[in-house]
């Protein structure tokens, strides 16, 4: 009886292999910084095309510099998985087009563009453990502080 127990659990067990490992981040880069580089690059990919309206040239500025050091991060190449997501702080297409033709417009969605992505950089600095993804995420938070305080 035994026996027939024990081979039976044996069989069973087979029927089923485990779950292969979940895959280790290397050097701390994981899940949560891959998912926050992508939606920032989007993100910032998206302002651009706002802030291509405004005369602040230094928002612009921000804006590729953190995109180089965003694309550096990547460990794959980048798919914009978040392109026509109305995201916070990512300007929607018709927001651009609506603020191209309305500078009170133009003037709301900069500053939705800047308090917002600040809410998402500031939530994501508490999740990623990746020392160059946090680095970048500092830069970002100093960036939209600067450009906020700048009016």
């Amino acid at each position: 009886m035994k026996v027939l127990l024990l081979a039976g659990l044996l069989a069973a067990c087979q029927q089923a292999p485990p779950p292969p490992p979940a895959p280790v981040a290397q050097n701390g880069y994981g899940a949560t910084e891959r998912a926050f580089v992508e939606l920032a690059i989007a993100t910032d990919e998206q302002a651009l095309k706002l802030l291509d309206l405004t005369d602040r040239s230094e928002l612009k500025e921000n804006r590729n510099i953190e995109l180089t050091e965003l694309r550096k991060l990547l460990d794959a190449p980048y798919v914009n998985n978040h392109a026509g997501h109305d995201m916070p702080g990512m300007p929607t297409d018709a927001e651009i087009q609506l603020a191209s033709t309305s500078p009170d417009a133009l003037d709301q969605f900069v500053r939705t563009h800047l308090t917002e992505s600040l809410e998402v950089v500031r939530s994501a600095g508490s999740a990623i453990t990746h020392p160059p993804t946090a680095e970048v995420v500092k830069l970002m938070e100093r960036h939209r502080t600067a450009e906020l305080a700048a009016g």
